[in-house]
């Protein structure tokens, strides 16, 4: 059976705060070698959570639009 678009969306967001996590793991368990590694890696974070705030609101217009 296929999933709901809210579905879809809950699932992309699940993946997007693994990554997330997993580069927070990264950094603690193994620091990158220069400042310039760690600001790209904090970079992609911070696109990351971006994602993951479009994707909260995503969900949410899709909460409103069934409510509706």
């Amino acid at each position: 059976m296929p999933l709901s678009p809210r579905e879809l969306l809950e699932k992309e967001l699940e993946s997007v705060v693994r990554d997330i996590d997993a580069i927070e793991y990264q950094i603690a368990s193994d620091p990158p070698d220069t400042t310039g590694e760690l600001l790209r890696l904090r970079e992609i974070q911070r696109t990351y959570r971006g994602m993951a705030a479009s994707l909260k609101q995503a969900i949410a217009l899709e909460d409103s639009h069934f409510i509706a």
